[in-house]
């Protein structure tokens, strides 16, 4: 489904660009998407691809499957090949690297959220098949958590994963427990629901059970509403955290209820995406290492500053 395509009316004429490789051409950028672009993540990630667009006078366009899983993803990429776009921003819910591999040999540039670990791979392979991977160090934003728990004091931190077998949330629980083994803090990791009101009654049940665990993390925006609902009904002072900006966590933020959460930059992860694509498809440019859009902490010290921007779908 394609949902939108910016035109940029407003952008420099596309053909003054000096020493670009194309000739002037007007460029076409799709956005594979997983999921309506009109709130949540994919929101904030659209917005900042489609503001890039507008910035550098290219089409940008964002497509979605109708369902999220491999293969429907793996057919949306192909109808977009066989559109022949210049360029193609690929989220990574699986392999991918061949059907990538068949645009890069149509002449089509691919790029690739997200970005892997600074642990794991601190400089992009010159044989990577990505001209670019964009976005945040996961297993870092995990550590960085912990950490934070830890500074105010916890004893016994909990992560609790939102969707148990998601590559990128694993990452973050996975970070989290390095830092708690490191510094002898008592970690567990705990199954959560895409459901807030479920995962709500699955931490509720667990902290409970568990009269020890003063720090929770939950790994998406859903779960993270479900853990500060759980906590109004403990009496006793736990520390809470989440991933992701909305609106939504910010006003808990704001109304005490939730300590901090975790920063992806999602709009970066758009518009920095597309500006690498464009700056290779023009000029041969390749950035030497990963783009890391995060991660970065959302608490009571900026919070406020953060509310208006969440509401225009930057933050």
């Amino acid at each position: 489904m394609i949902t939108s395509c910016c035109m940029g009316a407003f952008a420099q004429d596309a053909t003054n660009y000096p020493g670009d490789l194309t000739g002037g051409k007007r460029l076409t950028i799709y956005v594979e998407g997983l999921a309506d672009p009109s709130s949540g993540f994919f929101r904030v990630l659209n917005n900042g691809a489609q503001q890039a667009g507008k910035d550098l006078g290219v089409d940008v366009k964002y497509v979605y499957p109708q369902s999220i899983d491999l293969a429907s993803y793996t057919d949306q990429i192909n109808a977009t090949i066989a559109a022949k776009p210049d360029g193609i921003l690929i989220l990574g819910i699986g392999d991918l690297d061949a059907v990538a591999a068949d645009a890069k040999s149509k002449g089509i540039a691919v790029a690739f959220n997200p970005a892997p670990s600074v642990k794991d791979q601190p400089l992009r392979d010159p044989n990577d098949v990505y001209v670019s991977r964009v976005g945040a160090d996961e297993y870092a934003a995990g550590q960085m958590a912990a950490n934070r728990f830890i500074e105010k004091g916890a004893k016994s931190i909990i992560c609790l994963q939102e969707n148990v077998g998601d590559g990128t949330q694993t990452a973050r629980c996975a970070g989290m427990e390095q830092i708690a083994t490191e510094k002898g803090v008592t970690y567990d990791h705990v199954a959560g629901d895409l459901d807030p009101g479920k995962t709500a009654a699955i931490t509720e049940a667990y902290l409970r059970s568990h009269p020890d665990v003063d720090a929770v993390l939950a790994t998406g925006q859903p779960a993270t509403a479900g853990i500060v609902s759980a906590r109004k009904t403990i009496d006793r002072p736990i520390q809470t955290a989440g991933f992701d900006v909305s609106p939504e966590l910010v006003a808990m933020i704001q109304a005490g209820d939730l300590d901090f959460t975790m920063d992806q930059q999602g709009w970066w992860r758009g518009y920095i995406s597309v500006l690498q694509l464009v700056h290779y498809i023009r000029y041969g440019l390749v950035q030497s290492n990963h783009f890391l859009t995060g991660p970065q902490i959302v608490d009571s010290s900026n919070a406020d500053a953060v509310a208006g921007l969440a509401e225009a779908g930057v933050r």
